[in-house]
């Protein structure tokens, strides 16, 4: 798997936008074009993942001194349940080498709908080597649980990191939760 950087002539534009749409509800979707902009500020890294010349998936990275946030990670559904996720962390160490790496997920809540969904989200996380950090986060009325690839997880880093984004709305607040591995 390779990471292509994103830019506005990227070949694969159109594919990006349709998984993005299909791998996000409504209320989490951010439109590449936005991300696109905030690149160009600065505030986000947006890559094309392939598989030889297969696009197979996005991430989106916020990164801040030496901490890299995994904002979006999303695989084509033809290729899911192959491996690439497993393999697009991986990737994100390789393009981020000795950055603490944090990711969110929405929490596991057995009255949500998708609870069986959110259960093995998390624990594709844990099995590939990230922590429980007992912080949650909430923004835009969800709340995401956050993990860390390290045992040190350096909260008030990813509170500075967080805060530079601008967009409209959003106001980060941070909930103590139990750690459950």
């Amino acid at each position: 798997m390779r990471a292509v950087k994103v830019t506005r002539d990227f070949a694969d534009l159109e594919k990006l936008e349709v998984l993005a749409k299909e791998a996000f509800p409504l209320a989490e979707y951010l439109s590449p074009t936005k991300i696109l902009d905030m690149q160009d500020k600065g505030e986000f890294e947006l890559y094309g993942l392939y598989d030889g010349e297969d696009f197979v998936g996005f991430i989106t990275t916020e990164v801040y001194d030496n901490m890299v946030y995994l904002y979006f990670l999303a695989i084509d559904s033809q290729a899911r349940c192959k491996g690439y996720g497993s393999k697009a962390l991986r990737l994100l160490g390789e393009l981020y080498p000795g950055y603490q790496q944090v990711i969110d997920l929405e929490l596991v809540d057995e009255n949500a709908e998708n609870n069986a969904q959110r259960i093995r989200r998390r624990g594709f996380y844990l099995r590939n080597g990230y922590k429980a950090t007992g912080k949650a986060v909430r923004y835009f009325g969800m709340e995401f649980e956050l993990l860390c690839n390290d045992e040190c997880f350096d909260f008030r880093k990813f509170d500075k990191m967080i805060r530079r984004l601008h967009m409209e709305g959003f106001d980060p607040e941070f909930i103590d939760i139990p750690v459950n591995d």
